[in-house]
């Protein structure tokens, strides 16, 4: 199986290196693409000098995680790729990863996206925020066997955050690609619900691991209005994926957008005093509410297949 692994970086010098020489030491073989998200440290030096294999694509501008994979997914699909690994750049593989779900998805037609178990800050640990948002929402099952020793070798599960997704090729030509109405934030819980949606069936494999770091650059101390600025992002991305939900009207859409970004963030404000998440949820519900027209558009066309949001030229 011809396996293309896409990476989105910005200002990920101090990570991007161990990430892609992770994929070097991959016991399957695959090539690297890297999006650069624009930045202004030494990222894409760093892939040009030390890993003249992987083909470096460079944005011009931050266009965030969803557009910047899609950019990625579209080079690896003209270029013949018959599945996508998607690998954050904070991210690497153990040598058997890459291997371990390409032999999973030949065994397994009825799986069309596989995850390996997400660990951090190093094999020793499952991710904390993984097992929060997803195993424990998602994969209650696998819980529960790993407590009694007794883990299974793959589970269906809902969904896992995008740090490490190996997808077939096929699913972006029948889903599409990230919806680019997200910036940050919340767009991999798009395409999971759209993964449902469209009938598409995830695994977990335990076996296979990765190591998220969970890093980040270092970054000033933010201002009050940056702060508000910043939650409003977070709860945009919260009301868009409560409003893309296949098959809501005009009315209901309008009342979540009301409940959800009005009157729960005035609740929190008279009940906890913070104005921050009142004004940022108050931002937030009047940046979604011009975007209503676009948003519908988008939920339309996500529920019908499609490549959507993605440029190929290849069938």
């Amino acid at each position: 199986m011809k396996v293309a692994v896409v990476i989105v970086s910005y200002n990920g010098a101090a990570w991007i290196a161990g990430a892609l020489q992770s994929l070097r030491e991959s016991s399957h073989a695959c090539s690297a693409i890297v999006v650069d998200n624009a930045s202004s440290d030494d990222t894409a030096a760093i892939v040009r000098r030390d890993f003249p294999e992987a083909r470096l694509i460079e944005a011009g501008a931050n266009l965030g995680f969803g557009r910047g994979n899609n950019l990625g997914i579209e080079a690896a699909l003209r270029d013949g790729a018959e599945a996508v690994f998607l690998l954050n750049q904070d991210a690497w593989v153990t040598s058997e990863a890459i291997a371990q779900m390409v032999a999973f998805l030949a065994a397994e037609p009825g799986f069309d996206i596989v995850s390996p178990l997400h660990c951090s800050p190093d094999l020793g640990r499952v991710d904390p925020n993984t097992q929060s948002a997803y195993l424990q929402r998602h994969a209650s099952a696998y819980l529960s066997d790993a407590c009694l020793g007794r883990v299974q070798p793959h589970y269906a599960i809902r969904g896992i955050n995008a740090a490490a997704w190996m997808l077939r090729a096929e699913v972006f030509r029948r889903v599409g690609g990230f919806d680019p109405l997200f910036f940050m934030y919340g767009e991999d819980d798009d395409l999971i619900e759209r993964f449902a949606h469209h009938g598409l069936r995830t695994a977990l494999l335990p076996a296979a691991r990765i190591v998220h770091l969970r890093a980040k650059a270092p970054q000033p101390p933010q201002a009050w209005g940056q702060q508000i600025a910043g939650r409003a992002e977070r709860k945009r991305s919260a009301l868009l994926l409560e409003l893309k939900r296949p098959g809501g009207s005009l009315p209901g859409q309008l009342l979540r957008l009301l409940a959800a970004g009005v009157v729960q963030p005035l609740a929190e404000l008279l009940a906890n005093h913070d104005l921050k998440a009142f004004l940022a949820g108050l931002l937030a519900s009047l940046r979604v509410l011009a975007e209503i027209a676009r948003i519908r558009r988008h939920a339309r066309l996500c529920a019908v297949p499609g490549a959507h949001f993605l440029n190929l030229d290849t069938p």
